[in-house]
């Protein structure tokens, strides 16, 4: 029997690829593009140093996820891009599938690894 992936599944799968090959900490989009597509639609709840205190992300209840803390820090690049791609359940992430090419998802991807050190 043959799988069939999902353009989503084959974009986390070659992402996971690509990060494993480059190195851990290692991102697979550019983090200088990644971070205007951060200004142009996270700070707002992410805040300016992905610490989840953004104007809006303060209000949120649960508050906007903090890419500094250490739990976000275990999270793979992979997960991250699921999480930015499909939403997360029960907070005020939404979905952005459809909203950023994957090159777009890639890089910012490869800037929220940078908000990390």
């Amino acid at each position: 029997m043959s799988k069939v992936f999902s353009p989503t599944m084959l974009a986390v799968t070659v992402l996971g690829l690509l990060t494993a090959a480059a190195g851990p900490g290692s991102a697979a989009g550019d983090p200088a593009k990644g971070k205007a597509q951060y200004e142009k639609y996270c700070v707002a709840c992410h805040g300016p140093q992905g610490k989840g205190d953004g104007p809006a992300g303060r209000m949120l209840k649960p508050p906007a996820a903090d890419f500094t803390s250490a739990g976000s820090k275990k999270k793979s690049e992979a997960e991250l891009a699921q999480v930015v791609e499909n939403g997360k359940p029960g907070t005020a992430m939404g979905p952005w599938k459809g909203q950023l090419s994957q090159a777009e998802l890639m890089d910012l991807i490869g800037y929220l690894m940078t908000l990390r050190k």
